[in-house]
């Protein structure tokens, strides 16, 4: 099939044409993927909640929250990754296109050629830099990005019940701008470059909730650790 693909339309139209018609094993794999995000996430959301996903990306977290009957308020300030989401979810979810941080304002924001690593962070792009697994990758385009804080979405949206941030080095700026109480947080850290940055959010956290516990999952196993 690929073959006759290549031969009638081309390399570059064949690889598209894969992309938007996803073979029966893509759909199965995504669709298991799918569910064990559900069961790991409804270990502590449940149907109704509402969940902010701060650095959405292109939604990977978004499904699993919607087949639990989250409610789901996702923050995404990259252009292209924000009309994917709207193309793809439509108004199953609110989309805000706006970066999270301490205060509004407005906040040079560093695009990469991997949208999964554009970072609102000079510390961490530079820390990343200097690994291996990042030595290759670059940041060559920087755009002004319109901010806003944790507690203004909740003034809009409601206090969610589940708060995930994955923001790329950026996530104490945004706890930053969180002041209140959630039931649960998650937020992405990076070992070796920026393990103390770990223990800042937690402290930040800790302001407003001195009772809290903490546990980590490695990766993407979703298996917790403690």
């Amino acid at each position: 099939m690929k073959a006759f693909l290549k031969r009638v339309f081309g390399q570059q139209l064949t690889a598209r044409l894969r992309a938007w018609f996803p073979s029966a094993v893509q759909r199965n794999a995504e669709a298991r993927e799918i569910e064990r995000k559900s069961v790991f996430y409804g270990s502590f959301v449940k149907k109704g909640d509402i969940c902010f996903d701060v650095g959405a990306n292109v939604g990977n977290r978004i499904m699993p929250l919607l087949e639990i009957g989250a409610v789901v308020v996702a923050v995404e300030p990259q252009d292209q990754c924000y009309k994917y989401l709207r193309r793809k979810f439509g108004d199953r979810i609110a989309l805000v296109k706006k970066g999270l941080g301490e205060a509004e304002a407005v906040k040079s924001f560093h695009l990469s050629d991997d949208s999964t690593i554009s970072s609102f962070s000079d510390d961490w792009i530079s820390a990343v830099k200097k690994t291996s697994r990042f030595k290759e990758k670059k940041w060559n385009k920087t755009v002004s990005v319109e901010m806003t804080t944790v507690d203004h979405v909740i003034k809009l949206y409601g206090q969610p019940s589940f708060i995930k941030i994955d923001v790329e080095g950026y996530e104490l700026e945004v706890l930053k701008g969180l002041s209140q109480s959630i039931n649960m947080i998650s937020f992405e850290y990076t070992v070796p470059e920026q393990p103390e940055r770990a223990v800042q959010c937690i402290e930040q956290i800790e302001k407003f909730n001195e009772s809290i516990e903490c546990n980590y999952s490695i990766g993407e196993d979703l298996v917790w650790a403690l």
